[in-house]
């Protein structure tokens, strides 16, 4: 598979998209590399490692949209995922993300942030679905990984770019106790999101 990343093309033949699934941990690691590492429980062994973006490549800062109703049509796939990670079929039924064609989320609802204000907001969104007993968990999308998922941003967009639709990667929360979701989503300066 060649994935394109600005104006290099790379081939990644061992990562597939999809997502994991399951309850988050309380440890995250802020590391060197411009990502907020978020832990996830896995009943099959270590923990899943979700890698979020908090800065480009480039050093620039990274927009982010938070919406705390969330109502989409992939959401309707969720009730049948099990907690784990599974590949996703890049298509609208399978219940990928898309971010130009899914209309959940729109250009006027991302401001840029700082890499230590997003990382420090994404950590204040998830604290409450820490060590959830009750049925609450979170979802993250993008490209796996052996033991984790990357990506967790919109996968398009790039100008001159060949399009790559349903792949984008995003997180999202599921309030079990009062049914309701909510998402976090990202994109870089470069790319380009439909009004």
């Amino acid at each position: 598979m060649k994935f394109f990343y600005r104006n290099k093309i790379m081939s990644y033949s061992n990562i597939h998209y999809g997502l994991i699934a399951g309850i988050p941990l309380k440890d995250f690691e802020k590391g060197t590399h411009p990502h907020l590492y978020i832990y996830v429980k896995n009943n099959d062994g270590d923990p899943f490692k979700i890698a979020v973006n908090i800065e480009d490549y480039d050093k620039s800062e990274v927009f982010f949209a938070h919406i705390k109703d969330l109502t989409a049509d992939f959401l309707s796939h969720l009730a049948t995922i099990k907690n784990g990670a599974c590949n996703l079929q890049t298509t609208k039924e399978s219940g990928a993300l898309d971010y130009i064609r899914g209309g959940f989320v729109s250009k006027k609802q991302f401001s840029k942030a700082s890499k230590e204000d997003l990382s420090n907001t994404i950590i204040k969104i998830i604290k409450p679905y820490i060590d959830a007993q009750n049925g609450s968990r979170l979802i993250a999308y993008g490209s796996r990984f052996p033991g984790g998922i990357h990506d967790i941003h919109m996968n398009q967009g790039y100008p001159s770019q060949p399009e790559t639709p349903y792949q984008d990667g995003a997180l999202v929360l599921y309030d079990a106790i009062n049914d309701k979701y909510e998402g976090l989503f990202f994109h870089f300066h470069i790319q380009v999101l439909a009004s």
